[in-house]
């Protein structure tokens, strides 16, 4: 795997850092990040799903939430958060498809997304886009951190 899923992580985060529309990130579950204290919205929460490994690469699938925080009483504010957060989830893709990853990974196939609102301890809204990253592999056995371990190659 030419980058781990900790540098993965690490780059997600630089995304959401650097984005000024996203105020704070988190690695995780969506029901965790809401639940941490002083939640800085708008919020990115990035979470693991099930993926595949081939012969040449690895298949990171990513949930990616982009949500803003909202009034109760203002249900025009909705519209608004849905706006600003799918431009931002496109703003994400587009960065995913620069030089700087081109070395490593490439977004699979489509990209879905899905508005939602959610009415729990903090009224939310915004968007999840599923993302497929194919990271490269190249397979290196030689890497592997085996103490004598004889593949029977030679």
């Amino acid at each position: 795997m030419d980058k781990t899923l900790n540098q993965i992580k690490k780059e997600f985060s630089e995304i959401a850092n650097e984005h000024r529309q996203i105020n704070s990130f988190f690695f995780g579950d969506f029901v965790d990040a809401i639940n941490r204290d002083a939640v800085e919205y708008p919020l990115m929460v990035t979470t693991i799903q099930p993926g595949t490994i081939d012969d040449e690469s690895i298949f990171v699938n990513l949930q990616i939430i982009i949500c803003d925080k909202y009034n109760e009483s203002n249900y025009s504010q909705i519209d608004e958060i849905h706006s600003d957060c799918l431009q931002v989830c496109n703003d994400i893709r587009i960065t995913l498809k620069q030089y700087r990853f081109e070395d490593y990974l490439s977004i699979d196939g489509a990209i879905s997304t899905d508005p939602f609102i959610n009415r729990g301890a903090d009224m939310t809204a915004g968007w999840t886009m599923n993302v497929t990253l194919n990271i490269y592999d190249n397979e290196n056995w030689c890497a592997i951190p085996y103490d004598n371990y004889d593949f029977g190659n030679e």
